[in-house]
């Protein structure tokens, strides 16, 4: 078969990814394609990989040389493309092409003539898909469009996305220039403008996957930004000799856009990124001169206002403003019609003019529920951005409703109630908006049939906006259903995000069915004079179905469904990639055929499975017995009862939705029925409920009552007294129950506004009163054990100790101190009161030391990897903490070395000039107590550990490219990480004998979860790590500090090092020449890490000279008498 399209996949050690990519072209519709891989010099198995592809498929071909970067590799790859074939598209190789792209983008290039179609991108990453920013636009196909008459296309800078006509391509001699980053630009934009025509399918094409080590995601590095600035010059120049409009327009775009990623990158960045960015910019923006920003949002215009200025502090601290408080946040000054937008904090002259687009409406829709009148309340808040609403008068409102195709606005009465939730989500510490909430009733008997969009006018500050109202995120925009009676539904939902009712009367609806496994009888009600002839019945990847209708007296029909067949037909493929969850259980779809026309067949909220309702009213069929919650009730003492059916042997299992972290909760069998008491998850944000590894889905009766709030458990005590953090059941994603686990903060406490209210009144007005005879504990074993050594001398004083809030944080307070939740009240005075602090990490920024405090930093041990400062270097640098650190360890009134070697490399890496306490580590006193035998064997009792067992424990530290994004994680989060294991532990396990138990002990910023068992166990919980070495017989890690502290009990250690080359000479390097000094072996794969453990004597044996060197050289202070040596420094009165 002659090729129709030739496709170019640049390939370069994309071992993890290729064979899902090729696999994707290798099953596209449209199989008259050809594949043209051109491997760039691979050192993986890439090659490897392409040319197994290239003998099972002969539409694929390879072709080898040595690496030359992208640009070169597909510039061959077009080369050696058959001549003739009409199309030409590109590929990445550790991307995926939707299944039908290729075939949808070349009919429309056949049927209108066009030299380019692209389409919709879905962004791929660790949490699933994502609409990619750039194409949030794109809600409608649009054929035979161009970039000069929808200038959104200047977003649409990619290649892969595209197929191209062949003959256009080789007219303009397009190539990609060789030996750049940010390649596709300089072609793909000019490719748009020399275009007779593109067209711009909505339908998503490609699954674009970032990932955090790829080179265009290194944010700052130097020759990243100056390849990007420079495809924005060569574009520009390109335009300027043919349309001085769309030039401007152009570079208008760059400043909205392309440098936008790199201009947030500045506080991060050190000084020859900063060098180069302000450079490139600042000669930008000189040639561009000041029209190209003129169109820009008022915090943008104020940014690359300082850049032309090449005001770079000033820069950096409007940057460090918004990192805390987001884009878009400033103080207003001046009256109305004189407006203008300033940053606090920026000296000099600094603003810019406000337009009424610089000042938007933003409003959400918090809660929706029908009341037993039939109407509908909405709860809610809108405020205009930047303008605080911290009363009544400051938030004037009122609903406005517009029907679909009318431009005519309906006023609604609203009554503005006071809700801090928008101050909190807002995000941002400047603006109060407590008074933006509202509650707003619909009676749909009084509007009639119809849809109508819902909405808000705020008026403020002598500013009048209206809105439409939008969920307060893209999960929580579910469909809510009411049935008003006598075949009249009304329906909340949402069009393109914004909130519509639409008031209905439905033709027919289901109300009941009969029947047995086989097949089922269905009932329903016929309103109207039409008689529907046929139900068809369709389900993705099947064949349609279609079954008659009997229609009876009195209004009523019945339809006969083939349960049976229906289950019969194969599931089909799951053609999304990896990071995608198929969806479980695919129902079939039921719409009534009335007059050749199909309309979906509505359903009772209370029909059971199999045919029932779904999340939009519209009657499913379930034929696999995916599980449905149906029932929900809260109970005393706080949790919430969920029961529903079909019952599975198995536990419910609550999945974080961002962490990853899952907690398992017992589920008890109630004949065919399912049910279990659901306790608080004890971390706050969504946790997706699954039984049976599928995900529990909510029944339409349920659904229209929910949340379904747990009851008060009650107060917790101490200084942190309230009420327990509450939780509630809820619906996302369509119909699927989450559980949401509210923050362990009070509503006072919540959010940047009042975080940012307790840093700068709160915490300096506690610091005006006398201190308290306190001392506060935070971090881990180390001020345990100093605080063991206190209890132990019983130290009149009160101990108080910081948590989280999370059920883990709680169980790692001692017996005998008090907690206090980090970032609520009684922290923020502790911290200014509290007479003496022992840490093992950084204080707040912002933590001044008052002259009667004694601050003890034992640190967390002695340090293996780089850094603090020693991590300047590196791509992975944040500069803008580094700057902070000498004034942040200036707090400490004495630092605790764990051992001579890490004494230098503690005060150079944390900029501390100060007192050093040689002592030893705290933590490692528990490895030499009298008592440790003992202790070991309570811990193999509580752990559960068979006697006789081998003990291994594995213990690696985070991935800096692992990290999770700041926006996913709750307020006042550290950095955390995702848990992605190189060793693979079931294998691991399998391959040892049957008296060894794996212990996992995850890093404490590593967040995540893993398939335990017998033999496998995830201690990360466990509240002192210290426990866990005394009763390893051997460590598995990687470049932890653990290995200093284990090296103590002269048992063997395993170094699983599979990124080696990596984490030394890109991520961080070693503070010792790691690979000559380890004391123990360095293994690459999970065979030899297996190998090694079942040879442990003959591998400890080979290694003793090197252990017993390592610990002589590195942990010359430890004896069991650290803890004692600091509370003797904590307590002396002299300090």
């Amino acid at each position: 078969m002659k090729p129709l399209l030739s496709v170019v996949v640049p390939v370069h050690n994309v071992e993890e990814y290729l064979e899902e990519c090729l696999a994707s072209l290798a099953g596209q519709t449209l199989d008259a394609l050809e594949v043209v891989l051109v491997d760039d010099g691979s050192t993986d198995a890439s090659r490897r990989i392409a040319e197994d592809f290239a003998r099972r498929d002969p539409r694929f071909r390879c072709v080898h040389q040595p690496n030359a970067g992208l640009s070169a590799a597909r510039n061959t790859g077009v080369a050696r493309t058959t001549p003739g074939v009409p199309y030409l598209a590109f590929a990445d190789s550790d991307d995926i092409v939707v299944h039908d792209a290729y075939e949808r983008m070349v009919a429309s290039l056949e049927s209108t003539g066009s030299d380019l179609a692209t389409g919709n991108v879905w962004r791929l990453n660790e949490q699933g898909r994502q609409q990619a920013w750039q194409y949030r636009w794109l809600t409608a196909d649009r054929p035979r469009t161009h970039i000069s008459r929808d200038s959104r296309l200047l977003s649409d800078r990619v290649a892969w996305n595209k197929v191209f006509r062949r003959s256009f391509w080789d007219r303009h001699a397009f190539t990609f220039p060789v030996g750049k980053l940010y390649e596709d630009t300089p072609v793909m934009i000019p490719a748009h403008y020399l275009a007779g025509s593109v067209d711009v399918l909505r339908e998503h094409v490609y699954y674009w996957r970032v990932r955090e080590g790829s080179i265009t995601r290194r944010r700052t590095d130097v020759k990243g930004v100056r390849d990007r600035i420079e495809a924005c010059e060569q574009v520009s120049a390109f335009l300027a000799g043919r349309d001085p409009v769309q030039q401007r327009r152009y570079d208008a775009s760059c400043l909205r856009d392309d440098f936008v990623y790199f201009l947030e990158g500045l506080t991060m960045g050190g000084p020859a990124y900063r060098t180069a960015f302000m450079a490139g910019a600042g000669s930008f923006l000189d040639r561009a001169g000041s029209a190209a920003p003129a169109g820009l949002p008022a915090e943008a215009r104020i940014r690359w206002q300082l850049v032309r200025e090449r005001r770079l502090d000033d820069l950096l601290a409007v940057l460090a403003f918004e990192r805390n408080d987001g884009a878009g946040t400033f103080a207003v000054e001046g009256l109305p019609g004189r407006r203008r937008a300033v940053h606090p904090g920026v000296a000099g002259s600094i603003g810019a003019r406000l337009g009424r687009g610089d000042l938007p409406a933003v409003a959400r829709l918090v809660e929706a529920s029908w009341g037993e009148d039939g109407k509908l309340t909405l709860r809610g808040y809108a405020y205009i951005r930047n303008l605080p609403a911290e009363a009544a008068r400051h938030s004037l409102k009122t609903g406005v409703l517009r029907t679909a195709g009318s431009r005519r606005l309906r006023a609604v009465p609203v009554r503005t109630v006071r809700m801090p939730r928008a101050t909190a989500d807002s995000g941002q510490e400047l603006h109060c908006y407590d008074y933006a909430g509202f509650d707003m009733v619909l009676d749909p008997e009084r509007l009639g049939p119809g849809s109508r969009m819902v909405g808000v006018v705020v008026a403020g500050h002598g500013v009048v906006r209206r809105a439409a109202l939008r969920a307060v995120d893209a999960a929580a925009a579910q469909p809510l259903v009411h049935d008003l009676g006598d075949g009249r539904r009304a329906v909340l939902g949402y069009r393109d995000g914004r909130l519509e009712l639409t008031v209905t009367r439905l033709p027919a609806l289901a109300l009941a069915h009969d029947g047995g496994r086989d097949a089922l009888e269905l009932t329903g009600r016929l309103y109207g004079t039409a008689r529907p002839t046929a139900l068809v019945l369709t389900r993705d990847g099947a064949a349609e179905r279609s079954v008659p209708v009997r229609c009876g007296d009195g209004g009523l029909f019945t339809v006969r469904i083939p349960l049976a067949e229906l289950a019969a037909e194969p599931a089909g493929a799951h053609r999304t990639p990896r990071e995608v969850t198929p969806e479980p259980g695919t129902r079939w779809r039921a719409a009534l055929v009335t007059g050749g026309a199909r309309v979906p067949l509505a359903a009772a909220p209370d029909l059971p499975p199999p045919a029932l309702a779904d999340a939009a009213g519209h009657l499913a069929l379930d034929v696999t017995g995916h599980p449905l919650v149906d029932h929900a009730e809260p109970v005393p003492g706080g949790g919430l009862v969920v029961e529903g059916s079909p019952y599975a042997p198995g536990a419910l299992v609550l999945r974080h939705g961002t962490l990853g972290e899952t907690v398992a909760v017992p589920a008890e069998r109630r004949g065919d029925r399912f049910a279990a008491l659901l306790p608080r998850p004890p971390r706050e944000g969504d946790w997706e409920v699954h039984l049976d590894g599928r995900p529990l889905r909510v029944g339409a009766a349920l659904a229209a009552r929910l949340p379904v709030r747990a009851a008060s458990a009650g107060a917790a005590p101490g200084p942190t007294a309230g009420s327990t953090p509450g939780f509630r059941l809820d619906r996302r994603h369509g119909d699927r129950l989450t559980v949401h686990a509210e923050p362990a903060l009070g509503e006072s406490e919540r959010g940047a506004y009042r975080q940012g209210r307790l840093r700068t009144a709160h915490y300096p007005a506690q610091r005006g009163l006398p201190l308290r005879d306190a001392i506060l504990y935070t971090g881990g074993d180390s001020p345990r054990a100093v605080h063991a050594e206190l209890v132990r001398r019983s130290t009149d004083v009160e101990h108080l100790w910081v948590t989280d809030g999370s059920a883990a944080g709680a169980d790692r307070v001692p017996p005998t101190a008090v907690p206090v939740v980090a970032h609520g009240t009684a922290w923020y005075e502790a911290l200014a009161r509290a007479r003496r602090i022992v840490t093992d990490g950084p204080l707040p920024p912002w933590f001044e030391r008052r002259p009667e405090q004694t601050v003890v930093q034992t640190w967390h041990g002695t340090p293996l990897g780089r850094f603090g400062l020693d991590l300047a270097d590196t791509l992975y640098a944040d500069h803008q903490d580094l700057a902070s650190l000498a004034h942040r360890s200036a707090q400490w009134s004495v630092l605790v070395s764990p051992s001579r070697f890490a004494t230098p490399h503690l005060r150079r890496a944390l900029a501390y000039g100060g007192e050093v306490l040689e002592a030893g580590s705290p933590a490692n006193d528990l490895l030499f107590a009298a008592g440790r035998d003992k202790t070991a064997e309570r811990v193999r009792r509580q752990l559960g550990i068979p006697e006789g067992h081998r003990v291994v424990l594995y213990a690696p530290t985070y991935r800096d490219h692992l990290a999770h994004a700041p926006g996913s994680l709750p307020a006042g989060s550290p950095r955390l990480y995702r848990w992605e294991p190189a060793l693979d532990l079931p294998a691991l396990v399998r391959s040892l004998d049957g008296r060894t138990t794996v212990l996992v002990s995850r890093h404490p910023r590593v967040t995540g979860s893993l398939p335990a068992g017998p033999a496998l166990r995830d201690v990360s919980a466990h509240p002192c790590t210290a426990e866990l070495l005394l009763i390893a017989d051997v460590l598995v890690t990687d470049y932890t500090g653990l290995v200093f502290d284990f090296a103590l009990t002269g048992r063997p250690v395993l170094f699983h090092t599979y990124d080696l080359e990596h984490y030394r000479d890109t991520v961080r390097g070693f503070c010792l020449d790691f690979e000559t000094r380890a004391p123990g072996p360095l293994l690459v794969t999970t065979d030899e890490v297996a190998q090694a453990l079942r040879a442990t004597p003959a591998s400890a044996a080979l290694h003793a000279d090197a252990q017993e060197s390592f610990r002589r050289e590195h942990c010359d202070l430890d004896d069991g008498g650290a803890a004692g040596r600091v509370a003797d420094r904590l307590l002396d009165s002299g300090a």
